[in-house]
């Protein structure tokens, strides 16, 4: 069910074409959400920090399929702080074949940065493409109906990639800054 909110994309942006916009990115972005959709670091940490707020993980869902022998377990989870303000829809692919030393230390209650950091497990995070939309679904929950900012990226772990995620953005993200 969560798994498949139906997202529908005003623009999708590759990481690649960013890079070469320069200007015309920062013209288009505003610069709070450029510190968001372009984060490499822990952004449940940087969301912490932005809100003074402690950032709780409520799974939705967790469903484990196997496709002959390569075994997957699709997480879905709302990103919120202590006062349950829904921050992030998240959800990740987890490919089982050779990641299982992660996915087993992750924290279902907890955000999977946090549970890296705790673990002193290192990892690169590759950003694919960022997007803006609609999502009825997303902005029910967000309680705000306006255009979302999501973005697609790639966990690489032992130079492998382990995990796809993809994030949806509360535009409420955006007040935290003004405070």
């Amino acid at each position: 069910m969560y798994t498949f909110y139906k997202f529908h994309p005003i623009c999708i942006i590759p990481i690649y074409k960013i890079k070469c916009l320069n200007n015309k990115f920062n013209s288009f972005f505003p610069n709070q959400w450029q510190l968001i959709l372009m984060n490499e670091g822990s952004l449940t940490k940087s969301l912490s920090n932005l809100t003074s707020k402690i950032i709780q993980t409520n799974l939705l869902q967790k469903e484990y399929k196997k496709y002959q022998v390569v075994k997957r377990n699709i997480r879905c989870v709302w990103l919120e702080t202590s006062i349950y303000t829904k921050l992030i829809f998240a959800r990740s692919l987890w490919i089982l074949i050779y990641n299982n030393k992660i996915y087993k230390i992750i924290n279902t209650n907890k955000p999977i940065g946090f549970s890296l950091i705790e673990n002193k497990i290192d990892t690169y995070k590759q950003i694919h493409e960022i997007y803006y939309g609609y999502c009825q679904k997303l902005e029910k929950n967000f309680t705000l109906k306006t255009a979302i900012w999501g973005r697609k990226y790639t966990l690489h772990y032992s130079n492998k990639s382990s995990t796809i995620i993809q994030e949806f953005f509360s535009p409420y993200i955006k007040k935290f800054f003004t405070k």
